[in-house]
């Protein structure tokens, strides 16, 4: 991934925002980023169409079945000049490892 400078200058900064979560959702996103749920995370970003790094994903809450998760990023359009930011939004079934974009 281009470094934290590159992002700035090409206008695709995204501060991370992990400190702000609670302490379960802190820990689930860092198992998404880091941990055991790294890989069926990161097949998920290599197969989208978006360009989207896996260290930025966040947990947004934690169901019976499923870990609903976001990805932010910034992504440009045909019709725009720069980029505009943009959330891909994604359910993981932690038992399976199977990623499913909502």
């Amino acid at each position: 991934m281009p470094s934290e400078t590159a992002k700035k200058a090409a206008g695709t900064f995204i501060p991370d925002t992990v400190v702000q979560l609670p302490n379960t959702l802190a820990w689930a996103t860092a198992e998404c980023r880091s941990g055991s749920l790294k890989v069926p995370v990161r097949k998920f970003c290599d197969a989208q169409e978006e360009i989207i790094d896996p260290s930025m994903v966040i947990v947004e809450s934690v169901t019976n079945d499923c870990i609903q998760c976001r990805i932010p990023c910034r992504v440009s359009d045909h019709e725009t000049a720069g980029t505009f930011p943009f959330d891909v939004r994604f359910v993981l079934d932690p038992q399976t490892g199977v990623c499913r974009r909502v």
